[in-house]
């Protein structure tokens, strides 16, 4: 083999050497740089994750707090609901709405006319007055005289009893005219006696 060979053989196998080395540098590399990007991506997702349940965690507690606050609105509204409801049974101001006026002709007796009005207040009603005269929480009571007249905060009622109710009137008329209501039982107590019941858009009725 001359020399000129022998130096392209020498060369040869040098490079063939540099170019393995070179190979096995790049796929390193790639391995390294394979890893950290796996690596940077897991992080982003973790972080996007994290971020994500932070952001989960808020808005259960905002949540939280809003059904905390609309409970504490509902609580108050009752409240105040109630408040006007004693006040208004209370008789502490004057009342208008739409309603029923019953009129009943006959010489009822007190524990009736107490009946219809417990009736009356059972169905969900804001106010009554019989004869012009409201009955609140401060209505000091029905008394009988001994001829049997019905007796009201020093007030004689004379017939007919005149009956002033405040409310949904449908509902104040579908508790009167239920079967073997109140109304019913009335009418078997009194034969004969006389009943109207009207509609009305306006009743009001002055404060106590």
């Amino acid at each position: 083999m001359t020399k000129k060979r022998i130096y392209i053989v020498i060369v040869v196998a040098i490079l063939g050497i540099f170019i393995v080395a070179q190979g096995r540098w790049f796929t390193g590399e790639n391995s390294v740089f394979s890893r950290d990007t796996q690596s940077n991506v897991f992080q982003e997702i973790t972080i996007l994750k994290n971020k994500n349940e932070d952001l989960k965690n808020e808005i259960e507690n905002l949540d939280s707090i809003l059904q905390q606050l609309k409970n504490q609105n509902s609580a108050l509204e009752a409240i105040e609901e109630e408040i006007e409801k004693y006040k208004k049974l209370n008789g502490e101001f004057p009342i208008f709405g739409s309603g029923v006026s019953l009129t009943i002709d006959a010489q009822l007796t007190t524990p009736w006319v107490i009946d219809l009005i417990n009736e009356f207040f059972n169905s969900g009603v804001q106010a009554v007055s019989i004869n012009g005269i409201r009955i609140t929480n401060n209505t000091a009571g029905f008394d009988t005289l001994p001829h049997g007249q019905i007796l009201l905060n020093g007030s004689i009622l004379p017939s007919p009893y005149i009956f002033d109710v405040i409310g949904e009137p449908s509902l104040i008329v579908d508790v009167l005219e239920l079967p073997g209501g109140i109304l019913d039982r009335l009418e078997r107590a009194f034969p004969g006696m006389i009943i109207d019941t009207e509609i009305r858009e306006i009743i009001q009725m002055d404060k106590i």
